[in-house]
């Protein structure tokens, strides 16, 4: 009873196909072909293919050397480097998988991470050893004075090729396992679409931990073009404008948040700033195309906004949809798009029966993406993986042009900046608390709001979660209730919580105390979403993050028309600090423009003093 094209999802699936061939190998032979081509661009040093293919092999010899092959898995606990792409191909040379670990994370969930994963070792720099027990640790430098490893092994198609945690129900995070398969597919896949070349520069500013990076780390080195890395941690708008015009960066590929302060900032040099992108390739969130309309317009854009859509467990792309100035009014949203090749995506019901086109349904998704499931979580795996297809938890349909609309989330399941984020295990850190006696936590929009029953301060809770939890899960406010409301059939109402937040606003401690402190919290009103009167208020605690500082950072050097480091905001995270910072260097630059005028003065009254007559 099914029409024709919904058979075909049943039998064959909706996606095309394409014959990826191997990629780990190519980037071995472009360091044959062209060793001395740029490879790995990095903190103002330039790493050409031969470089970085040798050390690469070090790394495998120091690794083979302690046992490592198939089979094995390997955390590496490297911030944005030379030395962290070095290191993910020299795991790979042995045979072993990968698991990112971001050294940022708190050293408690870092080790309930090496711990679900059951790595076999971590591989780090000297003085961060500290942050990974649980685990052997060794150190790449003790690479540097092994002779490579030369054997021609590959990793096996059929094994993993990393494994990227996300965030838990349960209160632990789980590890999703990728296919070598998969991840060829998708790196073929996007060198097709995107039509790299050895002319294109990928720059990456995400986090190594993040599962849509992992494509940007291999992809341009197996086309022949070199990685630009943003080695500094903080978000810093001017610094990475500064990297794509230097670099003539034509790909990047990071979240819409952190690529909106990108355009708003490059807006006032008519987007000369970014005229060499060919490609930003957006996803983790929905897009809002009014913040791109006027960029993608302008006469100095000849890039596309690429939204794609895909679940780690998936090896991070299954849907893609192309914007340009020609489409930009096709639809009155950005779809999620069409499937890439070899991935096929469905809509069922709870029961997992194939719905028909314009139904909303649960996302399903089979084909050769379809990773391994969860580490050591076979109860998990079971649960999300059903019958050769991947349920996502997302609601969508299926338009009658074939491509994809998103409707939202089916489970508590949010995400934030990009950050697919369980609220649960936000929920169960809280608990965890002695002063806590429940827990119900809210998301709107960015912001994460915590629902408190229990004696515990905002400080307390703070200090807890940041042993826990990485900083992007930490509410951005706490509110103390003395029951929580519940639907009809005893259930927490979390609609209702969600509502009173939004009505609610914090009762300010302290008026502002002069125009600049005013201007400031207006900005922050402005960016956080939310009215703000407290100048004491940390930056931090009121829901804002290191991609909202960048914008903060813009905004008062031309408010105040102060050059200054972002460094100085993290040292100031309030209006009230901020303003007198501001008010010092004003009256410091006055004292000095005196002290000049009075220097400059004093010398041209001397010039025309007589010389003594005795």
């Amino acid at each position: 009873m099914l029409p024709p094209h919904e058979q075909t999802i049943l039998s064959e699936g909706t996606g095309t196909t394409l014959d990826a061939p191997p990629w780990f190998e190519a980037i071995f032979r472009r360091a044959e072909d062209s060793p001395s081509a740029p490879a790995v661009i990095c903190g103002g040093v330039t790493t050409d293919y031969a470089a970085l293919v040798g050390r690469a092999r070090s790394i495998a010899a120091l690794l083979h050397g302690r046992g490592i092959g198939p089979g094995s898995l390997i955390g590496v606990g490297l911030d944005r480097s030379m030395e962290l792409i070095a290191t993910l191909l020299g795991v790979l040379k042995t045979g072993a998988a990968y698991v990112p670990i971001d050294p940022s994370y708190p050293p408690q969930r870092i080790s309930t991470m090496i711990a679900s994963a059951g790595l076999d070792a971590v591989l780090t720099r000297r003085g961060l050893e500290a942050s990974f027990e649980g685990a052997p640790v060794w150190f790449f430098e003790d690479s540097e004075s092994l002779p490579p490893l030369e054997t021609e092994a590959s990793p096996a198609s059929g094994g993993a090729v990393y494994a990227i945690f996300t965030s838990g129900s349960t209160g632990v995070p789980k590890a999703a396992s990728v296919r070598h398969s998969g991840f060829a597919n998708l790196l073929y896949w996007y060198e097709t679409e995107l039509d790299l070349t050895d002319r294109d520069r990928a720059l990456v500013i995400s986090s190594p931990s993040f599962d849509l990076t992992q494509k940007n780390f291999f992809a341009p080195l197996r086309s022949g073009g070199a990685i630009v890395l943003d080695d500094c941690r903080t978000y810093d708008i001017t610094r990475i404008l500064g990297l794509i015009r230097e670099h003539r960066v034509t790909l990047i590929n990071c979240t819409p948040s952190a690529f909106y302060p990108l355009v708003d900032a490059a807006a006032s040099g008519a987007y000369g700033e970014i005229a060499t992108l060919r490609f930003a390739v957006l996803g983790g969130e929905p897009i809002s195309l009014p913040r791109l309309r006027d960029w993608l317009t302008a006469p100095n854009c000849s890039a596309e906004v690429v939204n794609s859509y895909g679940p780690t467990e998936c090896t991070d792309i299954c849907l893609i949809h192309r914007l340009h100035r020609g489409n930009l009014d096709d639809f009155p949203f950005v779809p999620l798009g069409h499937e890439i090749p070899n991935v096929s995506v469905s809509i069922r019901d709870e029961e997992l029966r194939v719905l028909p086109d314009g139904d909303t349904g649960e996302l399903c998704i089979s084909g050769a993406g379809l990773g391994f499931g969860y580490l050591r979580d076979p109860e998990k795996t079971a649960e999300k993986f059903v019958g050769g297809i991947y349920r996502t938890g997302d609601l969508a349909k299926r338009l009658p042009c074939g491509t994809f609309e998103f409707r939202g989330r089916a489970d508590h399941q949010v995400k934030v900046n990009g950050h697919r984020i369980e609220l649960g295990e936000i929920e169960i850190a809280l608990a965890s608390h002695p002063d806590v006696a429940e827990a119900v936590v809210t998301s709107s929009g960015n912001r994460i709001t915590a629902h408190i029953q229990g004696r515990a301060d905002e400080r307390s809770l703070r200090d807890h979660l940041a042993d826990l939890l990485p900083s992007y899960m930490c509410p951005a406010r706490f509110i103390h209730v003395t029951a929580f409301p519940l639907t009809p059939n005893g259930k927490v109402d979390r609609k209702t919580l969600v509502s009173a937040d939004e009505v609610n606003a914090a009762t300010p401690i302290l008026q502002p105390a002069g125009n600049l402190e005013t201007g400031i919290l207006r900005l922050w009103s402005e960016l956080l979403e939310r009215p703000l009167e407290d100048p004491t208020a940390n930056f931090f605690d009121l829901g804002g993050n290191s991609i909202h500082l960048a914008v903060v950072h813009v905004r008062l050097r031309e408010m105040t028309g102060t050059d200054f480091p972002i460094t100085e905001l993290f040292a100031r995270p309030n209006a009230r600090a901020l303003a007198e910072f501001f008010e010092r260097r004003r009256a410091a630059t006055t004292a000095t423009a005196a002290q000049e005028r009075s220097r400059l003065a004093k010398a041209g009254f001397a010039r025309f003093q007589r010389p003594d007559k005795r």
